[in-house]
């Protein structure tokens, strides 16, 4: 059936499980949500950390064990790009349900998309084309979003691997947002729900080379991830979802995730070289993630604990542009430390030294971008919406 509205031409379609014409909204969906930039500043942090200890140890490994040993702490660092999946599957579906039934849902949610992510994003590419001598096929790919199919298509020379998970973040936006704004509510769970189920069993085959669908990590089969977070943001649009309830599934998915994770150890769950690896490795952590997203919305901006995680607020903050820069930061100070053959003398103190520098001027850049310049973008957003809606 359908339903005029007053203040628009346009019927606004109600479903049989859909009673009003906009969703319902838990209160603990508020205007500022502490919690959720809390856990950017702990994913972003454990990338960095992953990128700048970790895998750094492994180019030039440290001459000391105990450095050696500390430094692959953060091995699982590269989680924290799932637990963005998650936070973004979360947010953008949100946005996505809240503005179902306005009348410029796409064009609206497109402009403020691109104004968030584009500026920032042609300044990395514009600078590894410029600085990296990236070649002009990578650069094409990467300017569609496409930089995570460079290694399918054989195209060689210098890859900036950061880009990889907005490829997958954008290419899983371009259909999403139809399927939002067409879709029921419960056709919506049913559709994350079959994503959540057969995005493993994708992943089992392209790894079984049953049917070669890619890089099982790096392409479209990843984004039960995603989902993941969809699928929270459809849940507390729900008139059920109250706070007890909330609470208890963040309790069930916490287990779920740590009992699956306990489980698929001695059977090589964390390792990809394995089938159950390669086809449920990031599983337990969408369950863990998950609950993580769900426990940080109980969070009120005045609590103790929010205030203590402050830093992690500010890291939150900034967080996409520190994603974007940080490993360029890297790679200039590997190439000025080779020039200077200093790159395989490390000492503890010096390669900890080494990493807080790079980190910091990693981190002041994304902030000078972030103030000065990605913020300049999204306040043209509410122009740009009125001159062309």
């Amino acid at each position: 059936m359908t339903k005029m509205n007053s203040a628009s031409p346009y019927p606004a379609i109600i479903d049989a499980d859909e009673t009003v014409r906009k969703p319902f909204k838990s209160p603990l969906l508020r205007q500022h949500m502490p919690g959720l930039d809390i856990l950017r500043g702990v994913a972003i942090l454990s990338v960095i950390l992953y990128h700048g200890l970790y895998q750094s140890s492994l180019l030039s490994p440290p001459s000391h064990t105990i450095w050696a040993r500390l430094s692959s702490l953060f091995v699982f660092g590269w989680l924290g790009v799932f637990l963005f999946f998650v936070l973004s599957g979360f947010l953008i579906t949100g946005i996505l349900l809240d503005s179902k039934w306005e009348r410029f849902y796409w064009r609206s949610f497109y402009i403020k998309r691109a104004l968030r992510i584009l500026p920032a994003f042609f300044v990395v590419i514009f600078l590894i084309k410029v600085f990296e001598h990236a070649s002009w096929p990578y650069v094409a790919l990467c300017t569609f979003y496409l930089a995570n199919l460079a290694g399918m298509l054989h195209i060689g020379g210098f890859q900036y691997g950061v880009l990889w998970s907005l490829a997958v973040e954008e290419q899983f936006y371009l259909g999403w947002p139809s399927v939002v704004k067409l879709g029921s509510r419960r056709s919506l769970v049913l559709i994350a729900l079959a994503i959540l189920v057969f995005s493993p069993v994708l992943r089992l085959i392209s790894f079984s080379n049953v049917v070669p669908f890619g890089d099982i990590h790096m392409t479209w089969l990843i984004s039960d991830n995603l989902i993941a977070g969809a699928s929270l943001a459809i849940l507390l649009r729900s008139p059920q979802a109250s706070e007890r309830l909330v609470k208890r599934l963040a309790w069930i998915l916490l287990c779920a995730g740590v009992a699956i994770l306990a489980t698929g150890i001695p059977f090589g769950i964390l390792h990809r070289e394995k089938a159950i690896g390669a086809t449920f490795q990031t599983v337990p952590f969408e369950f863990i993630f998950s609950s993580m997203l769900l426990f940080s919305l109980f969070l009120e901006s005045t609590s103790r604990l929010t205030r203590l995680a402050r830093p992690l607020m500010f890291f939150g903050y900034i967080s996409y542009g520190l994603y974007l820069y940080h490993e360029l930061v890297f790679f200039t100070f590997a190439a000025i430390l080779g020039k200077m053959g200093l790159l395989n003398h490390w000492s503890p103190a010096v390669f900890l030294l080494g990493f807080f520098v790079e980190a910091a001027i990693a981190v002041m850049i994304a902030y000078l971008s972030k103030r000065y310049f990605e913020d300049y973008f999204l306040g043209l957003k509410s122009k740009l919406l009125s001159s062309l809606c």
